[in-house]
């Protein structure tokens, strides 16, 4: 028959180095709970954690000699100036501080962790970016190596053409801290139609906003600025004369030597001023010159100047002399 004893732990209890105590049951600690790793109870040559040797260490899970490393540790360091506790997450903690109890400077985080451990993680070099997604987790950035991707689609051409003009940076005052802010509104850029720059919550409400692929899509908007063969420093393509069927492809002024037909691309251009020197048709990309012509026909010797109107989605003549019966 066994019996059992019921023992006081109301005061304090010492488990020696090398044993085990093991508590069955729900045990509850109240007040602290302390672990202490110093020489008194394990020796440094035997502790998992030596570098915390003369601290405290909370070791959950078992420590592996192979790959030296412990499940998760939270440790004290001790014998420094300073702010030395870690949380180490699959890898042995390292010391926050260097420099002992004299000048200190800080090389290491006070949270660690193996990131061959993170989600879509793999054996990489160099620094990682984390994100903490929407259920908690502490993730790695999206990877940008092709070998990850499929189903390429290039961005089109103007896609943020615009997108100077219609997003706005606000200063603000957040309404949980009262703390001072600067940035973009979310709710703003997915009523714009840019839904790849906006992270949503789990309500698909806007929530944030994808700072890093800004750059992306100003990257495509400097692409739009630079005209083929031109460079960004130097004006658009001035005059160009034609004498066959063409499509505008950002000329300043087009010079038509020549009976054929000219089709305006709204696409690249915005703005652009026809001089006809024989008979030449002007036919838009797009719905009708002025919201009433498919097609306007300009006689010799006669100049007319285009602007695009996105609001009207249509071509309108700003300026013109010379415009047969169309």
């Amino acid at each position: 028959m066994a019996f059992y004893t019921k023992v006081d732990y109301s005061r304090q209890l010492k488990q020696k180095a090398g044993t085990t105590a093991t508590f069955s049951g729900s045990t509850q600690f109240y007040q602290e709970f302390s672990v202490q790793t110093s020489t008194e109870f394990i020796p440094e040559d035997d502790c998992p954690c030596f570098g915390c040797s003369t601290g405290a260490t909370f070791i959950v899970g078992d420590y592996s000699a192979t790959s030296a490393s412990c499940n998760v540790t939270i440790t004290s360091f001790s014998g420094q100036t300073g702010i030395t506790q870690v949380l180490a997450i699959g890898q042995v903690p390292l010391n926050p501080l260097s420099g002992g109890t004299g000048a200190f400077y800080l090389t290491g985080s006070s949270l660690q962790i193996d990131r061959n451990t993170l989600l879509d993680s793999a054996a990489m070099t160099g620094e990682v970016a984390l994100l903490i997604d929407e259920a908690g987790n502490v993730v790695r950035t999206a990877p940008s190596s092709l070998r990850y991707k499929k189903d390429l689609v290039k961005v089109e051409p103007n896609r943020y053409r615009d997108m100077l003009k219609q997003i706005h940076p606000y200063f603000f005052t957040y309404k949980s801290s009262g703390a001072a802010g600067f940035g973009l509104i979310a709710e703003e850029l997915d009523r714009l139609g840019y839904r790849e720059l906006v992270i949503y919550d789990s309500q698909g409400r806007p929530d944030n906003i994808d700072y890093r692929l800004l750059s992306v899509a100003l990257l495509r908007i400097i692409k739009d600025l630079e005209k083929p063969n031109v460079g960004l420093v130097e004006p658009d393509n001035h005059t160009k004369v034609v004498n066959e069927d063409y499509v505008t492809n950002g000329e300043y002024l087009l010079v038509v030597n020549g009976n054929c037909n000219i089709t305006l691309n709204s696409k690249v251009d915005k703005k652009i001023k026809i001089k006809s020197l024989s008979s030449c048709t002007i036919v838009p990309d797009k719905n009708k010159i002025d919201n009433k012509w498919e097609s306007i026909e300009l006689s010799g010797d006669s100049c007319v100047e285009f602007v695009f109107v996105k609001d009207l989605d249509c071509w309108v003549i700003s300026s013109s002399d010379g415009i047969k019966d169309s």
